[in-house]
């Protein structure tokens, strides 16, 4: 088991009028933050201790959901009849949309490589899993495949920067999916909650349910190697990368924490938060994750500074039309 060190907490067409949405903001954009149902998107400005959630961002005609690239000014949104679309953020307002051609329309799930330069999409109705490479100035979809090929639906899935390794998961297994021919088992484990690909593009890490551990497999589409990377992490649930590629941000709702693991020696640094982290959201600026922003609710923000971590705190607002 894994050391475990405890510190305090100390997302081409110009979109005319949209940029009116984001008028009430305060200071720099630190990120972005949808909203599922109703589709919407609203910016977090302001710096740490400081920060706000802006009024929704006016959206095209007809959107219906919102992707968010992850640490990105840019998004996928789904558009009904008018399909998918690469939606481009620009200091706190939408800039401009340009359609997608060729991909689902709409997706249960999207799951972005480390960088955003690559995506999975996955629909259930269409039985459909698409790979799109090149985001966001030259997207396409460079991979399109019936899901009754893989051995299992996907519940979720991720990728490199390149689009060259993608991985896919169900509720208990991995599969390497290659260009071509049938998917690959790599990993079989009791309950998987998150699978993220690191930044080199080689090694992937699973996070366990059943056993509170994170699996790291590393040379997956050549000579796969595979051993528990951290143990003892209770309560665990999304993970993502740093974006150096030498640790991965693990948050930990079942245990009120947010954690940081070392990808080299496994050792684990513990941050505590009185903000259940449901979710692991990065923001523009490195270490910078979104950890919770329900409706009608503060939201939260983890920073990661050197060897220190802290939670802070965005302020409710008020959702429109509600009582």
């Amino acid at each position: 088991m894994a050391k475990t060190l405890l510190y305090p907490y100390s997302l081409l067409v110009p979109i005319a009028g949209l940029l009116s949405g984001a008028v009430n903001l305060r200071g720099p954009v630190a990120g972005y933050v949808a909203g599922p149902s109703p589709a919407e998107l609203r910016t977090i400005s302001g710096v740490p201790g400081s920060y706000l959630f802006s009024d929704p961002l006016p959206l095209p005609p007809g959107t219906t959901g919102v992707h968010l690239a992850p640490g990105q000014e840019f998004g996928l949104i789904e558009r009904g009849a008018a399909g998918l679309a690469i939606l481009y953020l620009s200091g706190g307002a939408v800039d401009r949309v340009e359609g997608l051609s060729g991909a689902l329309p709409a997706a249960d799930w999207a799951a972005f490589s480390p960088g955003a330069r690559s995506a999975i999409l996955f629909s259930s109705s269409a039985q459909r899993l698409q790979l799109l490479t090149g985001l966001p100035g030259t997207p396409r979809v460079a991979m399109d495949r019936d899901v009754s090929t893989l051995p299992e639906p996907p519940l979720t899935a991720a990728v490199s920067d390149d689009g060259s390794l993608l991985v896919v998961a169900s509720g208990h297994t991995v599969y390497l999916v290659p260009p071509g021919g049938p998917a690959q088992l790599l990993l079989s484990v009791g309950e998987i909650l998150s699978v993220v690909v690191l930044p080199n593009g080689t090694d992937v890490a699973v996070a366990d349910r059943s056993t509170a551990s994170i699996h790291l497999l590393q040379s997956v589409a050549s000579a796969p190697m595979i051993g528990v990377l951290a143990s003892g992490l209770s309560g665990i649930g999304k993970m993502y990368p740093a974006a150096d590629g030498g640790s991965i941000f693990v948050a930990r709702p079942g245990a009120k924490a947010v954690s940081s693991v070392d990808v080299v020696s496994g050792d684990v640094r513990t941050f505590p938060s009185d903000i259940v982290p449901v979710q692991l959201l990065p923001l523009l600026n490195r270490g910078t994750f979104l950890i919770s922003a329900k409706p009608r609710q503060p939201g939260g923000v983890f920073l990661r500074d050197g060897n220190q971590g802290r939670i802070v705190l965005i302020p409710a607002t008020p959702v429109e039309g509600a009582q």
